[in-house]
């Protein structure tokens, strides 16, 4: 074969692969790039904290003494020094219920709190919320009427004999209450396990924080 057949032959090949590469549509990386759906977040699970007393504490400004004590400073105001007898306390063994307090500080940011609140006597619990908190929902219960202050808009289910008349409360069937251990209707109500539990017979102060039991 001539040399200059072979030089003529190999520019006419060089020339079809060019104009093929050439003819080819640019293809945008911009446009063709596949961007993956971002990968959902899922909200931290709510936990369940319990409180549970027989009786809130009473103000610093209220009467203290027991009713034998009340009935005796009475009769002796009055002029009797003797000694009292039961069927001179009527009054003040039959003194209606009184309205006590239990102050709640939440300070658990880690993941929505469902809190559960339990009283056998009239109770005003006070909520303290600290900033980041996220309070999903209160869970009232006892045998008298209970309410409670600075929860917000939060829904509130009540468990109590005695209707409990609280703004934003939704009156449930049943009543239980405990200051020794978590009522299963508890947990049956909150649909969770509870995660820590406080009770007293007398409670004035309870606090909430990150990582408790």
């Amino acid at each position: 074969m001539r040399p200059g057949y072979l030089s003529q032959l190999c520019f006419l090949l060089l020339t079809a692969c060019l104009s093929a590469a050439c003819s080819r549509p640019i293809q945008n990386a911009s446009t063709s790039r596949t961007i993956p759906n971002p990968i959902p977040v899922a909200e931290p699970a709510a936990v369940l904290h319990v409180i549970g007393v027989y009786q809130g504490a009473l103000p610093a400004s209220a009467d203290k003494r027991a009713w034998w004590a009340k009935c005796q400073a009475a009769k002796r105001a009055a002029g009797d020094h003797a000694a009292i007898k039961p069927n001179e306390c009527g009054d003040f063994l039959s003194q209606p219920h009184v309205q006590r307090t239990v102050t709640v500080n939440i300070s658990d940011d880690s993941s929505p709190v469902v809190l559960g609140l339990m009283s056998y006597e009239p109770a005003t619990w006070q909520i303290e919320l600290a900033p980041g908190v996220q309070l999903r929902k209160v869970i009232m219960a006892g045998y008298h009427q209970q309410s409670v202050t600075g929860v917000g808009d939060r829904q509130i289910d009540v468990y109590t004999y005695e209707r409990s008349e609280c703004e934003r409360c939704v009156q449930k069937g049943g009543h239980f209450y405990s200051y020794q251990q978590v009522p299963a209707k508890m947990e049956a109500a909150a649909g969770l396990k509870a995660k820590s539990f406080q009770g007293n017979y007398t409670g004035g102060r309870y606090v909430v924080f990150k990582g408790m039991q």
